[in-house]
């Protein structure tokens, strides 16, 4: 086979891996954070790199920290400038693009991804990408190279270009599921203080009011108000049902000063799943 050929198709399956295991790693985990050090590591053993960090934007310091790094030492780490090189952070804030730190820092070269002229690869001392979460970059990862001679720096740049794309939209995901996670629990929360109330604000009338009747008014108004998104993938089912339950439980407990045959018999259930729903449902016996 072709010498050049080969090397490109080596390249070529460098990269699909590479590619493959940073999207298997961002998924492992909820927290991103953690899988910062896994991606470098990844970008190390199939595409060679040899230093590597990611720049994390503190949300509530709005201080551009490190959030990560490999072959660098804890001096290196700390002069995060000289490891970015200087100015490169403010470009790239500026301009949006990837970018490349020349002439041990005394240049940055910016990549829009149409550049024709580029920077020789000697020159090139480190390698930087924006990470964008709703438009905003949040995050910068810099590595020296991934592949090795004699491809251009646009060749790293393009295949950077494409482990951020991946991080960045791991961003974006996290932060439309904690949007929905808060609504969520504020729904439930409210569902929650119905259901721990009820039957209290019932009005006192000579028919009596059946336990079918109270429920089913509660969670009709509930429900009435609340949003109905398409997207959400909430847990409303059986929020109700564990709260129900565990209400349930815990009252007729209380009722019966927690003697657990007498609430077995008032609840009409079996003493021995009575236990096990208390131990489920996490309810805290009073010993009798």
């Amino acid at each position: 086979m072709n010498p050049a050929i080969e090397r490109d198709e080596e390249k070529a399956t460098s990269k699909l891996r590479s590619l493959y295991e940073i999207a298997k790693t961002l998924n492992s985990s909820l927290d991103l954070k953690e899988t910062y050090g896994r991606i470098l590591s990844i970008l190390s053993q199939y595409m060679g790199m040899k230093r590597g960090g990611f720049m994390v934007l503190n949300a509530e310091s709005s201080e551009w920290e490190m959030g990560g790094a490999h072959g660098l030492s804890a001096e290196e780490m700390k002069r995060r400038k000289e490891y970015f090189g200087s100015g490169v952070l403010e470009k790239i804030l500026e301009k949006g693009h990837m970018a490349a730190v020349v002439e041990s820092g005394e240049n940055i070269w910016l990549y829009d991804g149409k550049a024709k002229t580029a920077p020789k690869r000697a020159s090139a001392s480190f390698l930087c990408g924006p990470l964008k979460a709703q438009g905003s970059i949040t995050a910068i990862l810099g590595i020296d190279h991934l592949f090795e001679e004699p491809a251009a720096v646009t060749e790293d740049l393009n295949l950077l270009g494409e482990v951020c794309s991946l991080i960045s939209e791991a961003m974006q995901m996290r932060k439309a599921m904690a949007v929905e996670n808060r609504v969520l629990l504020e729904e439930n929360w409210s569902l929650r203080k119905d259901l721990e109330t009820l039957g209290q604000s019932v009005p006192k009338v000579k028919r009596k009011i059946s336990l079918t009747e109270i429920l089913e008014d509660r969670l009709s108004r509930m429900i009435a108000e609340m949003k109905v998104d398409p997207r959400s993938k909430g847990r409303l089912y059986d929020e109700v049902l564990s709260v129900v339950e565990k209400t349930l439980l815990k009252s007729a407990l209380e009722k019966t000063k927690h003697v657990q045959l007498k609430t077995a018999r008032f609840l009409g259930i079996n003493r021995n799943t009575l236990r096990r729903k208390i131990k489920e449902l996490g309810i805290t016996p009073k010993e009798k």
